[in-house]
C-alpha cells in the first residue's frame, strides 16, 4: 500500500504511513478526497493536501493514456503481424494434454503472439 501511495508526488514513506494509517490505502482514494480530509493527518496543510490531491490525479490521468497507448498497439499486432505485416488469425496451440494456449498467428510467416 505504501509503495503504491508514495508514487504520488508530494508523498514521501512517512506521509504514506500516516495516510494508510488514516484509512486511505489507494491513489484512486487520494484523488477522489477534499483538501479538508486529508489535511487534518499530521504533517500535511491545507496547501499540501489540495497539491497531492491534484498530483493523485494527474498521476491516474497519466496511466489511463498510457493504458489507451498500450490496448492501441495490442489491438494494431493483433491485425498485423509485428514481423512481417500479414494478417494474424486467432489460433488455439496445444502445448500438452490440459494446457492450451490462444494466440494470433501470422498466416505468412506463421510467427505468433498469445492474447
Amino acid at each position: 500500500m505504501m509503495e503504491e501511495l508514495v508514487r504520488v508526488r508530494g508523498i514521501g514513506l512517512t506521509a504514506a504511513e500516516r495516510l494508510v494509517n488514516a484509512g486511505i490505502k489507494s491513489i484512486e482514494e487520494i484523488a477522489k478526497s477534499k483538501p479538508e480530509e486529508l489535511a487534518w493527518i499530521k504533517g500535511i496543510g491545507m496547501i499540501s493536501a489540495g497539491q497531492i490531491i491534484q498530483n493523485a490525479n494527474e498521476l491516474l490521468n497519466l496511466e489511463k493514456g498510457i493504458q489507451k497507448v498500450l490496448n492501441s498497439i495490442k489491438e494494431n499486432f493483433a491485425k498485423s503481424c509485428p514481423k512481417c505485416g500479414g494478417d494474424m488469425k486467432e489460433k488455439l496451440i496445444i502445448l500438452g494434454p490440459e494446457r492450451r494456449l490462444r494466440a494470433n498467428q501470422c498466416a505468412l510467416c506463421k510467427f505468433y503472439m498469445p492474447i
